[in-house]
């Protein structure tokens, strides 16, 4: 089964979609969407002596994505907007290292990542970025992030990009240790998102 939505995917899109009007009314709201080629999902982390990148089969995205948000002035809240990705799904270039990643997350005690949207306001960094609060869950902990997003317009549609800091000890996670503990990873990953889509 396809994941049906994409956490990063679907608040960025709601920083930029809708209009920040002052007649709005409370009631539920859905819209359409579609992603095209060009967006990009990536885990990043470091050790003591090299990176390594982890990145997201996009194959996995539905073509269409269907929300559910209440917008006011500063925001937008959405509801039921939870989201699931399998830790598989992720490729850091080799089989040693997808291994490794998959027993970081436990992936076999907890195969999902789940996240969910709760709000997106705007930001008064610039006219251009706007901050989406979302929700965390790895290995059934949850934690929540304020997210600052920069958009931009194209002949497709609409370009998102960001990055989400993440500190994997908050989700009580363990970074692996190689050859005696000698090399050593960074407890801080990002998640890198370029992110194209259009509304339909």
């Amino acid at each position: 089964m396809k994941i049906t939505h994409l956490f990063i995917g679907t608040f960025v899109l709601m920083s930029c979609l809708f209009p920040w009007r002052h007649d709005l009314s409370s009631f539920p709201k859905t819209s359409t969407v579609s992603f095209c080629e060009g967006s990009s999902l990536k885990i990043k982390g470091s050790s003591n002596v090299n990176k390594f990148e982890c990145v997201l089969d996009m194959n996995i995205l539905s073509e269409h994505m269907e929300v559910l948000y209440e917008e006011s002035k500063d925001y937008l809240n959405f509801t039921n907007t939870k989201l699931v990705i399998p830790a598989i799904h992720f490729d850091c270039g080799g089989k040693m290292i997808n291994k490794d990643f998959q027993k970081l997350l436990n992936v076999d005690n907890f195969p999902e990542i789940k996240l969910a949207l709760k709000r997106v306001m705007k930001s008064k960094i610039s006219q251009d970025c706007t901050m989406a609060t979302i929700e965390v869950v790895i290995c059934d902990i949850k934690n929540t992030y304020d997210v600052p997003i920069s958009t931009s317009k194209s002949i497709e549609g609409i370009n998102i990009d960001g990055i989400l800091a993440l500190n994997i000890n908050d989700f009580s996670l363990e970074p692996p240790k190689k050859m005696l503990g000698v090399i050593k990873v960074s407890p801080i990953i990002e998640i890198e998102f370029l992110l194209n889509f259009r509304v339909e």
